[in-house]
């Protein structure tokens, strides 16, 4: 909304100054027109241009923030046709003034208090250039005192949690003990009077036994089946709650169930992140990957705010060790196959056939009775059927059994052994803060690992770098694009190189406000930053432009700097001030995605088109090597 009026006030501002000289309505409507067609379109382009590295990042979140560049992008060429066109003609019907003189309409508080900043930097060039970059790069180290968060979770009052068991329990044994915590979690629900009445709580609650809850949100990304997990979802009353409701259920669980580890966290809003933190640990041998991980699991749960500390292959279980003599089963006409399946009829159970009962099919299973599939000790006198001679032999007789402790689940990752090591944090502790202690101890500790084994990070690290290396890769494109528009513009490299040179002056007002705010640095923070950059590049094209403008009416370079300032003094701050207004309801709302990115937009164009006004003056002063010692204005 913000960005859609600022071609109009350009527009408009134009032809009042025209009108002010004494143009009448309609000259002033057509060249106003022809004199800003090709710079507000360049302005325009430019600033979509900004946007399109979000568009075109290949990432989850790209996914998520591709649509702002479309509708920027739609919004800012529909202004400019309307400024081209609309504007004009409304102008000329509705604006009513008398012509006065140049000198008189910058004669006001707004200009004398600019003149008296903008004078002095230009005569002092070398302090202000100085002062502008202590500044930005104060900036730079002040962005350390910002918390660093990727992407904040929603406000939805919404509960997403996740219970395992674990690996090898039963789904009965499951199932009971989320019936458990499901009757825990009966005691803080609140009903229709309650809520009335203001008390806030549990709502509802669905389970889902053995298997993943289904993908009701992008962000959810579904479990496979398997017994020793389930997933619920759970409905608050407002997501304030959300914490204290985790917190109880957490300690419920934790005292009657300490080996089940349960994730609870609030809906969120970018790609799902299980495990804020997270380590991968690849290597050969399983004996060595588990010695190395053990320091690492002893260092996290060290760190403060660092709970359940967990690796995803989980503890070893016992399994029966059926060895086959392979000479003896030769003697008694017994194959590898007639021993398997023996013991998938005694066990597991083999599959006869079916039986149809009106329009279900009911299979008939073959094992034995509950007695001897649950006692170990009698596996030895199994009788294994030969199906080449029809004769059955103890199973003693041709195999050893053995009970050994085996991996519950080895997983890989590029084919290479892989464990992950990983955590959860407590409330208000962040994967940044505890990465910032944990990863050069992390970096020392590898040191020590044998050749071939390795680590990568995982979690909210890699997500968030992943994220952020999708945009920068294609910031280049943005760039030239927008180095492209400049040169053809101006047929100048050192104007694009002065507009450029503006860009990173956002960083000052964005840490400001990150911190006057209290706001969070991350992934719409680096939104609203590449955001501010297009906008910043308007204003300074604007600019520029007018003295061109200026320098082309015949008057000198030093008087056509100070007039182009003053004729465009009050559009930039015009639309700076409607793109702020645009941006404040984000930040009143406190939404948690968007809210970092309002901040950085409103502080930093602020600051960004204060500078501006100054900086851009003073850097062409400089780059065509203009003198202001001895200048006077008048």
């Amino acid at each position: 909304l913000g960005l859609l009026v600022d071609n109009a006030i350009v527009i408009v501002e134009s032809i009042i100054v025209r009108r002010q000289q004494g143009d009448d309505a309609q000259t002033a409507a057509i060249e106003s027109g022809r004199e800003l067609a090709v710079p507000l379109l360049i302005s325009s382009l430019t600033t979509a241009a900004a946007f399109l590295s979000i568009f075109l990042a290949e990432s989850t979140v790209g996914e998520y923030t591709a649509d702002i560049f479309k509708v920027t992008t739609i919004a800012l060429l529909s202004s400019w046709v309307l400024a081209m066109t609309v504007i004009p003609l409304l102008s000329k019907k509705m604006i009513r003034l008398k012509a006065e003189s140049t000198q008189a309409s910058y004669q006001g508080v707004m200009y004398q208090a600019y003149r008296k900043i903008l004078i002095p930097a230009l005569k002092n060039r070398g302090l202000f250039l100085l002062v502008v970059a202590a500044c930005f790069v104060a900036a730079i180290f002040g962005l350390k005192l910002v918390t660093k968060v990727f992407i904040p979770p929603t406000t939805n009052p919404i509960i997403n949690a996740k219970f395992n068991m674990p690996r090898g329990t039963a789904i009965e044994t499951t199932d009971a003990i989320v019936a458990d915590i499901e009757a825990y979690m009966q005691t803080l629900q609140v009903s229709n009077e309650d809520i009335q009445t203001g008390k806030q709580g549990l709502r509802y609650w669905v389970s889902f036994i053995g298997k993943g809850a289904p993908r009701y949100t992008l962000s959810a990304a579904p479990e496979p089946r398997n017994p020793h997990h389930s997933s619920m979802i759970l409905t608050t009353t407002d997501h304030l709650v959300i914490p204290e409701i985790i917190e109880q259920v957490q300690h419920y669980a934790s005292e009657k169930y300490p080996d089940l580890k349960l994730q609870m966290k609030k809906l969120e809003n970018g790609s799902p992140i299980d495990f804020p933190v997270s380590i991968r640990v690849s290597g050969s041998e399983f004996d060595d990957l588990y010695q190395i991980i053990a320091p690492i699991k002893d260092k996290l749960i060290s760190l403060a705010g660092v709970m359940d500390v967990e690796d995803d292959w989980g503890a070893r279980s016992k399994k029966l060790s059926i060895d086959i003599n392979q000479d003896q089963a030769r003697r008694a006409n017994v194959s590898s196959q007639d021993v398997a399946v023996s013991l998938q009829a005694g066990l597991s159970g083999l599959e006869l056939t079916e039986y149809r009962e009106q329009d279900k099919l009911i299979p008939v299973t073959l094992r034995s009775v509950v007695a001897d599939r649950q006692d170990i000790g009698k596996l030895d006198g199994m009788s294994v059927y030969s199906q080449s001679t029809g004769e059955t032999v103890p199973l003693k007789q041709v195999a050893d059994i053995n009970i050994d402790w085996q991996y519950s689940i080895i997983k890989r990752k590029d084919r290479e052994r892989t464990i992950t090591v990983n955590t959860q944090l407590l409330p208000g502790v962040t994967a940044t803060e505890v990465n910032a202690v944990f990863n050069p101890w992390l970096a020392d500790y590898a040191k020590s690992w044998d050749y071939g084994y390795t680590y990568e990070l995982g979690g909210e690290s890699e997500t968030s770098g992943d994220a952020n290396q999708s945009i920068a890769d294609k910031l280049i494109i943005s760039a030239m694009i927008i180095v492209l528009l400049l040169v053809a513009q101006f047929n100048s490299i050192r104007k694009p190189l002065i507009i450029l040179t503006t860009i990173p002056l956002g960083i000052i007002g964005v840490t400001i406000g990150l911190i006057v705010a209290h706001s969070i640095f991350g992934f719409f923070t680096i939104l609203g930053i590449i955001s501010l950059s297009g906008i910043i590049i308007n204003n300074a094209i604007v600019l520029i432009d007018r003295i061109q403008i200026e320098l082309e009416s015949g008057r000198n370079t030093m008087d056509a700097i100070i007039s182009a300032t003053h004729q465009r003094l009050r559009p930039i701050l015009l639309t700076t001030a409607t793109t702020i207004g645009g941006m404040l309801p984000l930040w009143i709302s406190h939404d948690p995605m968007f809210e970092t990115m309002a901040v950085s937009i409103i502080f930093g164009l602020a600051f960004a088109t204060l500078l501006t006004l100054v900086l851009v003056p003073v850097l062409y002063s400089l780059f065509y090597q203009v003198g202001f010692k001895d200048y006077e204005y008048s």
